[in-house]
């Protein structure tokens, strides 16, 4: 099967979690508590000890935790006094009053210090009526942020809701594929995805959802609307909609079926064809084949070049990043990943099977474009394989697996560290482009300044890979300072890589100012095959587009 076809799969299993947790000597550890509060909390704690990028004490931790309760209710205060024999305790108060008095535990177990946080939950409901009023995945949320507050700000809890809503948007979910958006007119619909239930039944944009099962929209939130048109594949929902010019509302039964988010938008500019990605999903790959093969067939000997903008691309699946790259890279390293645990250590080359080895590509980036966008721009660039336009990427190369815990939630922890073919770590350096565009405005001048900078008639330039290999970490500072990272989608940035693609020779000079390198051709120690799942959570942390996709 070809790599971009592969299934992902993004979230590590209950039996992944109980393997690694085996071979990496849990054994030792604690029995796990039988509350379902002290489970919850050293289930979350017992994952970060194994799998986060750097060893933490569980202890701080956990302190940070219950002192978040007093975000919810002020008068609640945990903090830590002299005890007898020289040992610290830890007292929990209420206002003036001494609620609890706990031992500190001298041990770092996660199983003892989930224990001691859940017994912490149970003490403070019991005695705060503001606590008791929230609601327990409010309560949880907090303890949780607390937790994740000592780790890095890519790490994350969140509550079982907003969980699904994240696993439906990096895996889909069972929907009818209508779009709506916020706006002065609710449940209004802005866009059908072809081929789905909404479009295969005739809805149409501009329509307006008025009632769902029979129940009518009006005065409830956009959320409850949309998780009530979601639902089990194969199964039925029945809408009424509100068609503008039409007297009287339209009824519709539709099947639910697997709806993935579209993250791929394909244009044409003249002979060159323009894919925008904004994310990447378990769809994303396969999605660009497609739009790629199709405008491969309509254009043929006419297509001069495929653009990727991936300015303010945040971020999405690993395997998602490597397989596009594999898309247009027929050898070659694409990335490895290193870590503390022997799991996160793993190395990507492509399969030898790309769909277009010879197609000439421009790359767009800004500072917008995080993780897995950098994986794509890095490997493309560093291969000699495309030219890569535009400011400084964001620099966020660090990978996350996502861990579901017992009450459903998720939890999002930092395992490992991004190193780019050329041999630099992507995180805090990112991407610089091979032809910069961040003092450039949008006028002729400042095309002909880009046109100069591609064909290696500008010295001195800071571009070349070879010089990237051996930078420390100020001179990464100075190579940003030279293309500061900017935001937006510059015209600027299109309106090059179109002249590049228009100009063969102009291209090839471009493309043959980063030197092709093999710095990951041998793997480095400790790395496996890339094999692992992981989610790029980049600058926002989500998939989202700012729309609703029921």
């Amino acid at each position: 099967m070809p790599m971009w076809l592969r299934p992902a799969v993004v979230l590590a299993s209950a039996s992944f979690v109980i393997v690694a947790l085996a071979l990496f000597g849990c054994a030792q550890l604690q029995p796990m508590p039988t509350d379902p509060r002290g489970r919850l909390f050293a289930r979350g704690l017992d994952q970060i000890d194994e799998l986060y990028i750097v060893r933490v004490s569980n202890r701080p931790l956990a302190l940070a935790a219950a002192s978040r309760l007093s975000r919810l209710d002020p008068k609640f205060r945990v903090t830590e006094t002299p005890g007898p024999h020289d040992e610290t305790e830890i007292v929990v108060n209420y206002g003036d009053r001494e609620i609890a008095v706990y031992p500190n535990p001298a041990t770092d177990d996660p199983h003892v210090w989930g224990s001691w946080l859940g017994a912490i939950e149970a003490d403070a409901r019991h005695v705060s009526p503001t606590l008791a009023a929230h609601s327990q995945d409010e309560v949880d949320k907090a303890m949780f942020d607390g937790v994740t507050n000592g780790l890095d700000r890519f790490s994350r809890y969140a509550t079982p809701q907003a969980a699904r809503d994240q696993r439906a948007a990096r895996d889909g979910f069972g929907g009818i594929g209508a779009i709506l958006e916020d706006d002065a007119v609710p449940f209004r619909i802005t866009q059908i995805i072809p081929g789905s239930p909404a479009d295969l039944a005739g809805l149409r944009v501009g329509d307006r959802i008025v009632t769902v099962d029979g129940e009518p929209t009006a005065h409830r939130s956009q959320n409850e609307v949309i998780r009530q048109l979601r639902g089990p594949i194969s199964s039925t929902v029945a809408i009424s909609v509100d068609r503008p010019g039409l007297a009287e509302s339209r009824s519709y039964r539709l099947q639910r079926t697997l709806i993935v988010l579209p993250t791929v938008t394909m244009t044409r500019e003249d002979d060159v064809a323009v894919f925008h990605i904004s994310g990447f999903n378990q769809n994303t790959t396969q999605q660009l084949v497609q739009d790629l093969d199709s405008v491969k067939r309509q254009m043929g000997a006419q297509l001069r070049g495929v653009v990727l903008d991936l300015r303010g691309d945040p971020g999405g699946l690993l395997d998602q990043a490597v397989s596009l790259a594999d898309v247009f890279l027929a050898k070659g390293p694409i990335v490895a990943t290193v870590g503390r645990n022997p799991a996160s250590r793993q190395y990507f080359e492509a399969a030898g099977d790309s769909v277009a080895p010879q197609v000439p590509v421009v790359v767009l980036i800004n500072g917008g474009s995080a993780s897995a966008s950098e994986i794509v721009a890095a490997a493309l660039q560093d291969a000699g394989r495309a030219v890569v336009v535009g400011t400084a990427s964001y620099g966020k190369g660090t990978v996350q697996t996502v861990l579901r815990l017992p009450n459903d939630g998720e939890l999002t922890l930092t395992w490992a560290q991004l190193i780019a073919p050329a041999g630099y770590s992507l995180n805090g350096h990112g991407v610089v482009p091979t032809i910069c565009t961040s003092d450039l405005g949008n006028d002729g001048q400042s095309i002909a300044t880009a046109v100069q900078r591609a064909s290696g008639a500008v010295a001195g330039s800071p571009i070349a890979t070879a010089l990237r290999t051996s930078l420390d970490d100020t001179g990464w500072m100075e190579l940003r300072r030279s293309c500061p990272p900017r935001t937006g989608d510059r015209a600027i940035d299109l309106a090059v890589a179109e002249r590049l693609l228009a100009d063969p020779v102009l291209y090839g000079q471009a493309v043959h100012i980063m030197s092709a390198s093999s710095s990951l051709a041998a793997k480095p120690t400790g790395t496996a095959p890339g094999t692992s799942e992981g989610i790029l959570t980049g600058i926002s942390g989500s998939l989202s587009s700012g729309e609703h996709y029921p």
